[in-house]
Order: C-alpha cells, then sequence, then structure tokens
C-alpha cells in the first residue's frame, strides 16, 4: 500500500496508515483513551470517500438515537478541514461530488434492516467491545460485497470480549490489529493537556489507569493466581540491575503457539524476544544471539516435548543448561502438586519487587491464569489446555517469564547436564528441577 496523498491543511498520524488499505478484509484499532483511533479512522473514511463512491455503514451494538453515532464526530472534522465536498443531513452524510454515503444504524434493534441492506463497501464498528456474538455472526457475512472490509474501533471491557475473542487473539487471514494508546499522540505532540491531568489523576488507581488509558480490559477472576494491580505497579516499576543473569525459554509446540525467551538481571527483566514458527536449530541459533553468546549465563529451557530438542542442541554447543520439567516435583510438596503450579505462586511473592516491562499481551497471560485445589487440597496452576479452552491463546510469554524468575537448585542441573552432555554417559533422566 503506497500512504495516500493527503490535503495539505490535514494532520494524519501515520500510526493509523492502515485504513487506507484496501487489501484487509478486516482492519482493527483498540486500546485506551486519547489514542486518536476514532478521529483517525473518521478522517480516512472521509479522505477515501473523496476519492470513489463508498457506501459506509457506521454502526454499534446500541444506537438509541443520532447522537449516539459517530455522525457529530464527521461533522466536527467536515468542519475543520472545510470539506465543502461534503453535505450533512439529519442521519447521514454524502459527498455530493463522489456520491459516497455514510449511513447509521445499531445493530442490536435494525439487525434485520442491516442484513437487507445491500452494497456495503465499508462498516465501522465504533465502541465494538460492546458488540456481542449473535450482532458479529450477523453482521460479518452481511457486508459480503466483493472487496468490502470491516473496521473495528474499542477499548477492552472483558477479558473475552466477543470481538478480541475473534479477531486478535488468533489474528485471522487478511486482518490487520493495531493496539493504541495515548502515546500514539503524545509522541507527535498531539495529547491534549486536558486529557494528560485526567490521565495523571487517574494514574493514583493502577486498575483504572490501565483500563482507560493502556486499554486494558477491568475486573479479574478471583482465582488469579497473580494480582493485576501488583504486576501493572512491577510494570511501572524502576530497580538496579543487580544481580546474575538468568534466561527462561518457553519453546512452541504447534500450531500458534510461540517461542518466547527471557532475561533477568536480578528481579529485573533486562530484554525479552518472541519468535514464531521457528525449526530447533534456528531456535537455538536465535537463542545464541539473544544471549549475546554467553555461555556462563544459566538457560533454564523447558525441557518436555519439542523443548527436550533445543536443551540437547544447547548443551552441545556448550551453554550452562537447566532444563525444567513443567511436571516435575516441587520443593514444598505439601502445597504444590508440581514445579510449574510453585514458579506461578512464586511469582506472585515476588511481584511488588520485581521490575517488569510493560507488554499488553504479557499483563493478560499473567493476570488470567487461574488455580485451583487437588483432590489432596494441594495449589495447582490452571493447565494450559483448560486456560485456552476458555478462550485464551497459549500463555507463552508468561511462562518464560515465570521460568526466567523461578529459581532452582543450579547445581544439581548442572550435574545432570555434564551427564547428559557425555555421549558415552547414561543420563539420569529422573532428575527434577526444584524450587529453593
Amino acid at each position: 500500500m503506497t500512504q495516500p496523498i493527503l490535503p495539505v491543511n490535514v494532520q494524519f498520524v501515520s500510526t493509523f496508515k492502515e485504513v487506507f488499505n484496501e487489501d484487509y478484509r478486516t482492519i482493527i484499532f483498540h486500546g485506551g483513551r486519547g489514542s486518536g483511533k476514532s478521529y483517525h479512522v473518521a478522517l480516512g473514511l472521509l479522505l477515501r470517500g473523496r476519492k470513489r463512491r463508498l457506501r459506509i455503514l457506521c454502526t454499534r451494538e446500541i444506537q438509541n438515537t443520532i447522537k449516539d453515532s459517530v455522525h457529530k464526530l464527521l461533522k466536527d472534522i467536515i468542519t475543520r478541514y472545510g470539506f465543502a465536498d461534503y453535505t450533512l443531513t439529519e442521519n447521514s452524510v454524502i459527498n455530493s461530488i463522489t456520491g459516497t454515503e455514510f449511513i447509521f444504524k445499531g445493530l442490536k434493534h435494525n439487525i434485520n434492516e442491516i442484513k437487507s441492506t445491500e452494497g456495503i463497501d465499508i462498516a465501522w464498528v465504533e465502541e465494538a467491545q460492546s458488540i456481542s456474538e449473535d450482532s458479529l455472526k450477523i453482521l460479518v457475512p452481511t457486508i459480503r460485497k466483493p472487496g468490502s472490509q470491516l473496521i473495528y474501533t474499542f477499548n477492552r471491557v472483558n477479558e473475552l470480549d466477543p470481538v478480541y475473542v475473534r479477531y486478535c487473539i488468533t489474528v485471522p487471514p487478511k486482518t490487520y490489529v493495531k493496539k493504541v494508546n495515548y502515546d500514539t499522540l503524545d509522541k507527535v505532540g498531539l495529547f491534549p493537556e486536558e486529557l494528560r491531568l485526567e490521565m495523571e489523576q487517574d494514574r493514583q488507581n493502577p486498575e483504572t489507569y490501565a483500563h482507560i488509558w493502556l486499554g486494558e480490559p477491568i475486573g479479574q477472576a478471583e482465582m488469579s493466581i497473580i494480582s493485576r494491580t501488583e504486576t501493572l505497579e512491577a510494570m511501572q516499576r524502576a530497580i538496579p540491575d543487580d544481580g546474575m543473569e538468568e534466561i527462561g525459554v518457553d519453546v512452541a509446540r504447534m500450531g500458534n503457539d510461540r517461542t518466547v525467551f527471557w532475561l533477568r538481571r536480578g528481579l529485573k527483566t533486562i530484554r525479552y524476544r518472541v519468535h514464531e514458527k521457528l525449526r530447533t536449530t534456528q531456535v537455538c541459533d536465535a537463542l545464541e544471539r539473544f544471549a549475546h553468546h554467553k555461555k556462563d549465563v544459566p538457560l533454564k529451557i523447558d525441557d518436555t516435548g519439542v523443548g527436550g530438542g533445543v536443551t540437547d542442541e544447547m548443551l552441545k554447543r556448550g551453554y550452562n543448561v537447566v532444563a525444567v520439567n513443567f511436571g516435575g516435583e516441587a520443593m514444598d510438596k505439601d502445597k504444590y502438586p508440581n514445579w510449574i503450579s510453585e514458579a506461578w505462586f512464586h511469582m506472585s511473592q515476588i511481584m511488588p519487587e520485581a521490575e517488569l516491562p510493560y507488554n499488553s499481551d504479557l499483563l493478560m497471560e499473567l493476570t488470567t491464569r487461574q488455580w485451583g485445589q487437588d483432590n489432596k487440597g494441594k495449589r495447582r496452576v490452571e493447565s494450559k489446555g483448560d486456560y485456552k479452552k476458555r478462550g485464551f491463546r497459549s500463555p507463552d510469554i508468561a511462562d518464560a517469564c515465570i521460568i526466567c524468575y523461578a529459581p532452582v537448585h543450579v547445581d544439581g542441573f548442572l550435574q545432570w547436564a555434564k551427564m547428559r552432555a557425555d555421549a558415552s554417559a547414561k543420563p539420569d533422566t529422573t532428575f527434577k528441577p526444584q524450587l529453593r
């Protein structure tokens, strides 16, 4: 897609340039207040409508009156830039030269009328976090004209808002997803000072700040292991990078799973990397680059499944490998049934002291993983399978972070690793990692 030529007096932040890209079937901008997402979609559609005739449906789940729609936003932009080719009526916006027409309808009470509306080129769903799964199932196939597009703008409310589940957890083909927050405008000097005052006030409440300004969902399940408030505070904390370096590695198993590397120094995260669809040797090559070829830094690798191949290869390359078995024994066997459960609860305990980078996926994965008790009363972390059944994708980023921060009996591992690296020796594969 080439960047469109804009009128000389129009300010358009390049972050939103994909609103002009006709190759996508679906375009999504989601995030917090003050990001400019609704404004730029409205401006982009007005500019596209000046080039050729388009029929644009502006909709939301509930629209009782035209005041509930984006009609006023479009009107304000037309007035600001003097787009004299647009004519405003009470219920529509029409371009007198190209014939482009903006139509405004709510989904919930007009779904049959929308189903019968022909020739829609673009459907823009504003406040899309409120759209129901039933409305999505009807709307999407209704917009069926060749080359037609769906554009969604929203700030998440729940962890599993239907529009977020459908498009953002696993991104479908021909779909563009972009998270935008207030810094999108702030970095180009367009963030209003009035909003800045509101934002600074909301910083006093991390949950409120995260939802309104960072586009994070509200609420958290009572059975979540790690507190969202403490995680957000860790993401805003700055601590010295004192202590030894350790790297955690979660290796992708299949499909859309991701391989993630995580480096900390003491309790401070230094950097992380996310990779997709790498073969074992490619994972190892990337891991060497990530570790800056420092062979003495402990590499704590998830050794279950395909991770075993990475463990073996990094041992052959001479690295200090700590093979982690999620199902291995916990040190406190009275409280936890396995290593990974104890590791998750260990992370919750050190969260008030740790420094983490802000990452929306990390925040979601760390704070939505739940726990329960087994038949012996031990605290067990929710399995990946059960977590994914609730609608989330595999929590690979969180697992890499958890592995990195979990302490282990390194001396035992080094002895085991040396045995495993010695081709003439039979490795003691019954050895399991333990928490201190």
